[in-house]
């Protein structure tokens, strides 16, 4: 929601948090056909997409290929990129946003660690820093090392092991080891 204000003003409320529906879609494309009032760009948040109805977003697709950034925005998210359609990636412009920080300092340290430890190829550290850790805390903190590092071609192995081990509600140890290993 902070990086779709900085883009305009809000003009709904998200859509789509309980899973897209057609009714929804129908809505998103009528707000997109106004012209909003106001001197700044409108913005519709919409997502998480990943977890919506194939046929609503089949609803949305000719609104997202054709709005005029000058009058409405459209900011589409996902927990999981993978999982939208291909034919809505293709058309939107991807950025990671992450959330507010969800890990206290210290295990934002020890993911700091944890992610060059990794990187370097240093597997003995990687375990003992992995020890006694809660696993998706650790996990949170390394998306958000990782992000704050860059994700280039020397990190994207390892953020999409990262990324695997963050789709399980509540991963376990073995599940954070072999996302770093």
């Amino acid at each position: 929601m902070r990086a779709a204000s900085g883009l305009g003003r809000l003009l709904h409320s998200p859509f789509g948090e309980a899973g897209l529906k057609i009714a929804e879609s129908r809505e998103i494309i009528s707000i997109m056909n106004n012209t909003p009032v106001g001197d700044r760009a409108g913005v519709l948040v919409i997502g998480p997409v990943d977890r919506a109805a194939p046929a609503s977003t089949d609803v949305l697709l000719k609104s997202i290929e054709e709005f005029n950034p000058n009058i409405v925005r459209p900011v589409l998210w996902a927990h999981d990129e993978t999982e939208v359609s291909s034919t809505i990636r293709s058309r939107c412009l991807r950025r990671w946003c992450p959330g507010e920080r969800l890990v206290d300092e210290d295990v934002m340290e020890a993911a700091r660690q944890l992610v060059s430890e990794s990187l370097g190829g240093h597997r003995a550290s990687v375990v003992e820093l992995l020890n006694d850790r809660d696993p998706r805390d650790i996990l949170v903190g390394a998306a958000q090392a990782l992000h704050e590092r860059g994700i280039d071609k020397e990190t994207q192995y390892l953020w999409e092991g990262v990324r695997a081990a963050l789709r399980f509600r509540n991963p376990t140890e073995t599940e954070a080891l072999s996302a770093f290993l």
